[in-house]
């Protein structure tokens, strides 16, 4: 995973050049054009992102993707809310939590089956992380009002398990309802901040963002009986996610009460 997370980093960021190349050559085009003035709107963005864990969160899984959604509303005077909602995936799960399976595995160490025989099991991170926004966008174009840094924090939830993936007619002992005994269910209060570039074009052709995320979280387990500990786990827990962000961005403008016109008979 290490080897393709290498050959796909130079990818991602060969990107990001080219869309920084695009801006740049259209802010020069703009500079021809009527200034873009600010507006006020909706923000949908569609994201995807690479992400590290921290903390007590990087004892459990590594690097992992993750494709969210933002919503957000941006005033004429550059100030942002809304929220954000992110799905996380992966395959990397680290070593030691492999061994909650010691109680039920044979001498190899492999799991048997109902028949007898070895089973594969798979273990991959899944984790959905959600948060309530607000901030602000400062412009660095004079020639484009929407365009520039934007900073939000926010305040939501983490949670995150160990997904099972094994055949529930051959391995019962770990699907269905005993996989909640062993998937770690982990979630609590969460604290997010954000900082990176929103391009919002004037022409409405090329809206992007790209910056950085970092989640911090403070969590605990969410399942009453953990099979492997033969009791609850009271482990308080400090998580940290950090990542870099793309996404694409669709906006919506709105007037002002006061720029509207009415049209009486």
């Amino acid at each position: 995973m290490e080897t393709k997370l290498r050959r796909f980093l130079p990818l991602l960021f060969t990107g990001l050049f080219v869309l920084a190349a695009q801006s740049s050559s259209a802010q020069f085009r703009l500079k021809r054009l009527q200034p873009f003035e600010a507006k006020q709107g909706y923000m949908l963005s569609v994201n995807y992102g690479l992400y590290f864990p921290k903390a007590d969160l990087a004892t459990r899984f590594g690097w992992s993707s993750g494709i969210g959604l933002d919503v957000k509303f941006k005033t004429m005077s550059g100030w942002v809310i809304g929220g954000s909602y992110t799905w996380n995936f992966g395959k990397n799960v680290v070593t030691a939590e492999k061994h909650m399976f010691d109680s039920i595995v044979g001498s190899s160490g492999e799991v048997i089956d109902q028949d007898g025989l070895f089973s594969v099991i798979r273990l991959n991170e899944r984790m959905h992380t959600m948060s309530f926004d607000a901030g602000r966008l400062f412009p660095v174009w004079k020639t484009n009002r929407n365009s520039g840094i934007l900073c939000t924090v926010g305040v939501g939830a983490m949670y995150h398990r160990i997904d099972i993936y094994a055949s529930k007619s051959k391995v019962p002992q770990v699907t269905n309802d005993y996989e909640k005994g062993y998937d770690r269910l982990t979630g609590g209060l969460m604290f997010s901040q954000y900082i990176g570039y929103q391009h919002l074009d004037v022409k409405k052709q090329m809206n992007f963002n790209i910056g950085f995320v970092m989640n911090e979280a403070f969590t605990k387990s969410l399942r009453t009986t953990q099979f492997d500990l033969r009791r609850y786990d009271d482990t308080k827990r400090f998580d940290v996610l950090s990542g870099i962000r793309l996404g694409v961005t669709i906006p919506i403008y709105t007037k002002k009460r006061e720029d509207e016109e009415f049209f009486e008979d």
